[in-house]
C-alpha cells in the first residue's frame, strides 16, 4: 500500500471515529483471567537517561473490573491536531481518545490479586504509534497467562507523557526511508535489554510495581513481540539477547542484520492478507530455529492494532473501513493474535515449540490462519 493511499484510507477512517464523542467500554479481555494495569516509567541512566514508559498488563484473580483511561488526558488531547494535521482533515479527533475505557481490575489487595509467576512478554509498537494504541490486545494476551508490558520508545513515538504530567514529542519523519527506520531500530532493541536487567533488579521493580514490593521477577521466561517496527525489534532483538528466547513479528518489514550465524531463537511472523515481503522471504533462510509464517485472511497492516476493536466498541461501521483496516471480525482478531501468541511463546520460554495449533491440524479454530512457510 502506498503512503498516499493509506493517508488518504485514514482520512476516512478518523472522520467516521469523530463523530464518537460518548464514552465507550472496551470489550472483557477474552482468557481465562481478568488483568491489572500499572503504568510507569524505567530510566536507563547509561543512555543520557532514556526515560522508557511502560504498560504492565497481568493476569489476575478479581470479583469485578472497572474502567480506566485508554490514555492520559494529555495524550489524548495530543493525539487529535497531531492527527488532524498529518492527513489533513478537520475534524475534531481529541473526544475518541477521551472517551475510550478499559476494564481493568481495580487496585485493590483485597478483592484483586494480580498473578506474578507467569512468562514475561514485552511489546514494542509500530513506528510513531504509542504503546497505548495495543493496550486491547496486550489484555487480551495476558489474559491467556503472561505479563505483558508495553514500551514507548523515547524519540518515535509521537507522544509520551510521564506520570509528573510532563510529555516528549517525536520528532521523527512522517514516511522514514529504511535508513531512517534502522536508526529507531537498534534503541528499541537496547530498551529490551534493560528493561529484562531492570526485571531482576528489587529497587527498580518495586518503584515501577508498589504492590509487589522489592521481589524481582526470573529473566529465564522472557520473550518479546510487536508490530511493524516493532516486530522487527523483537526479532533483531532475539538476535542481540540470549535471554529473549522467542520473537513474533506482526507484520513488520524486516530492516536490519541477523545474526551472520543465524538466529536460533524461536520466531513467529504473522502477516495480513496476500502477503509477500521479500524481507521475509530473505530472512526466512536465516532463522535456524523453530519458525512459522502465518496469513490472516482479511486483514491490512493496520488490523494489528486497537483500531477495530475500538471502532466497533464505539459503535460505528467497521465495514466502511474494510480498505484501511480488512473484513475480519474484530473480537475474531483478537482471539487469533491472543491463542497465537500464547501458542508460540508458552513453547517458546520452555524450549518445546509446537502443539496442534501451530502445527495447522486444528484448521476449524481459526480459520481465517493459514501456513505460509514452516
Amino acid at each position: 500500500m502506498t503512503f498516499a493511499k493509506m493517508k488518504s484510507m485514514l482520512s476516512i477512517f478518523l472522520i467516521l471515529l469523530a463523530n464518537t464523542t460518548a464514552g465507550y467500554l472496551v470489550p472483557n479481555p477474552p482468557g481465562k483471567y481478568n488483568v491489572t494495569l500499572t503504568t510507569g516509567p524505567l530510566i536507563d541512566y547509561t543512555r543520557n537517561g532514556r526515560a522508557l514508559m511502560l504498560s504492565v498488563f497481568q493476569p489476575a484473580t478479581c470479583t469485578s473490573t472497572m474502567p480506566v483511561s485508554y490514555m492520559p488526558n494529555k495524550t489524548a488531547e495530543y493525539q487529535g491536531p497531531f492527527l488532524e494535521k498529518q492527513f489533513n482533515i478537520s475534524v475534531n479527533l481529541t473526544p475518541l481518545f477521551l472517551e475510550a475505557r478499559l476494564p481493568v481490575c481495580p487496585d485493590d489487595p483485597n478483592g484483586c490479586s494480580p498473578l506474578d509467576n507467569h512468562p514475561i512478554l514485552l511489546f514494542s509498537p509500530g513506528y510513531g504509534i504509542p504503546r497505548l494504541y495495543y493496550s486491547v490486545l496486550a489484555s487480551a494476551i495476558a489474559s491467556e497467562g503472561f505479563i505483558v508490558i508495553t514500551i514507548d520508545h523515547p524519540e518515535d513515538s509521537n507522544i509520551i507523557t510521564y506520570p509528573d504530567g510532563h510529555t516528549v514529542y517525536g520528532p521523527g519523519p512522517s514516511n522514514p526511508t529504511p535508513d531512517e527506520y534502522i536508526h529507531y531500530l537498534y534503541p528499541r532493541a537496547a530498551d529490551a535489554s534493560f528493561i529484562i536487567d531492570q526485571l531482576s533488579n528489587a529497587t527498580a521493580i518495586a518503584s515501577l510495581l508498589p504492590q509487589r514490593g522489592p521481589r524481582p521477577f526470573p529473566t529465564n521466561r522472557v520473550a518479546m513481540l510487536g508490530h511493524s517496527l516493532g516486530g522487527v525489534a523483537a526479532v533483531i532483538a532475539a538476535g542481540l539477547d540470549a535471554r529473549i528466547r522467542g520473537a513474533i513479528n506482526w507484520d513488520g518489514t524486516i530492516f536490519g542484520s541477523l545474526p551472520a550465524s543465524g538466529l536460533f531463537t524461536p520466531v513467529l511472523l504473522m502477516s495480513e492478507a496476500n502477503a509477500t515481503d521479500p524481507t521475509w522471504v530473505a530472512a526466512w533462510p536465516q532463522i535456524k530455529g523453530p519458525k512459522l509464517w502465518v496469513e490472516v485472511a482479511n486483514t491490512t497492516h493496520e488490523s494489528f492494532a486497537d483500531a477495530l476493536t475500538l471502532l466497533q466498541a464505539a459503535g460505528e461501521d467497521t465495514a466502511a473501513l474494510a480498505g484501511l483496516l480488512g473484513t475480519i471480525a474484530p473480537a475474531e482478531l483478537v482471539r487469533i493474535l491472543a491463542a497465537y501468541t500464547a501458542a508460540w511463546m508458552k513453547g517458546a520460554v520452555v524450549g518445546k515449540v509446537g502443539g496442534p495449533l501451530l502445527q495447522g491440524k486444528e484448521p476449524g479454530r481459526f480459520p481465517e490462519v493459514s501456513i505460509v512457510k514452516k
